[in-house]
């Protein structure tokens, strides 16, 4: 399923950019968030780290020229230290359940807030949000749909 949600992922990013123009945080990104929607707490962990790394990227850029790979590989590893950071410091334990806030993989919210940075914040992630969301119903449509029973 992992790699079915990849594949649609990719496939529904390829026709954003063609059809809107606008990224989903990447080419690869719907695919994983796509599998964490049942997970409201990981998502939300994702986004505020991914807009921790947009606002720390915009910061670093008005003391130094911060553009192209450059950007990306900053993007990356702010993201990849607060992802890390978020996997041992944002989780919450209660009586009756557990809340994890950490982000979804340690590369994803480098990329989104890269896109972010390119294409403003609000527009990345309502792609994200569109695309994710279709990419889930397409996996689920397969899979109970019996359009690939030997998946399964």
């Amino acid at each position: 399923m992992i790699e079915l949600a990849i594949v649609i992922g990719v496939l529904i990013s390829l026709i954003s950019i063609e059809a809107f123009g606008l990224a989903a945080g990447g080419i690869i990104i719907p695919g994983y968030v796509s599998l964490q929607l049942t997970s409201p707490d990981r998502i939300l962990g994702t986004v505020l780290i991914a807009f921790a790394t947009f606002l720390l990227i915009k910061g670093i850029s008005r003391f130094t020229f911060l553009f192209g790979r450059r950007q990306m590989v900053v993007a990356l590893l702010v993201g990849t230290i607060l992802s890390i950071i978020s996997h041992h410091f944002m989780i919450f334990n209660t009586e009756t359940s557990t809340a994890e806030f950490s982000a979804v993989g340690w590369v994803v919210p480098g990329l989104i807030a890269h896109w972010a940075a390119n294409q403003g914040f609000l527009k990345t992630m309502g792609m994200l949000s569109i695309s994710s969301v279709i990419v889930r119903f397409l996996v689920i449509l397969c899979f109970n749909g019996n359009l690939f029973p030997q998946l399964y």
